[in-house]
């Protein structure tokens, strides 16, 4: 991941990503320790695939871990919305962290029982810290960026969605423009880096834009929200 770069998330995507980091870091990687211990104890570590394959998991598991936490503390809110004052969000803030305190011990009390999928509450605990973890991040970034931001239905922006008709073929197509992170064509999320949202962003409704791609095409905008 180019380490200069500012990724762009929704509020939803920042909530999913939370969600596996704290996974990540409360389970998988527990998990992993105990894989590893389990093969250890087996003996000759020289042609043992146990160990091999908790090795490889390991890998994996703190190669996510450090990609997430970049993503994490290098993020671009796009859809940000505060409707509440500095003063509202800082006592928020104050309240949050010490439940994110409690929260902490609440999971070191449930990993007692183990770490496995059996263990429900320890995954309800995980999916709780990490609802205030994104809300944390999200107030945090409104008080540093000095912003309340508000959509701007004016022009096409990230995080807008977007109608357009492709005039040659007459026909409407609706999409929303999210940060590379969160992309998933099939599901009308499309990357700002793509040559139809570049063409669509600072657009208004009514423009008629070109596509560059192979064979060029020309969309206009419907509608924006």
């Amino acid at each position: 991941m180019d380490e200069n770069k500012v990724i762009a998330l929704t509020i939803e995507g920042l909530t999913k990503l939370e969600k596996e980091q704290i996974r990540l870091l409360h389970i998988e990687r527990v998990q992993v320790v105990e894989e590893l211990k389990a093969a250890r104890s087996q003996g000759d570590l020289s042609e043992n695939a146990d160990y091999d394959a908790a090795r490889d998991r390991q890998a994996r598991v703190e190669a996510t871990i450090k990609e997430n936490d970049y993503v994490l503390t290098n993020f671009e809110l796009i859809d940000l919305d505060e409707k509440a004052s500095r003063e509202q969000l800082q006592e928020e803030l104050e309240n949050l962290r010490e439940e994110k305190s409690l929260v902490n011990d609440e999971i070191l009390e449930a990993k007692k029982n183990g770490v496995g999928d059996d263990n429900i509450e320890l995954f309800e605990i995980c999916d709780k810290l990490a609802e205030i973890g994104t809300r944390i991040r999200t107030i945090e970034y409104a008080l540093k960026n000095e912003t309340t931001k508000k959509s701007s239905k004016k022009t096409v922006k990230l995080g807008s969605k977007v109608v357009i008709l492709t005039l040659d073929e007459e026909e409407e197509e609706e999409y929303t423009i999210v940060g590379t992170v969160e992309a998933d064509p099939i599901n009308g999320k499309i990357s700002n880096e793509t040559p139809l949202a570049m063409a669509l962003l600072e657009r208004k409704v009514g423009d008629i834009v070109t596509v560059f791609v192979g064979h060029p095409y020309k969309v206009e905008i419907k509608k924006i929200d």
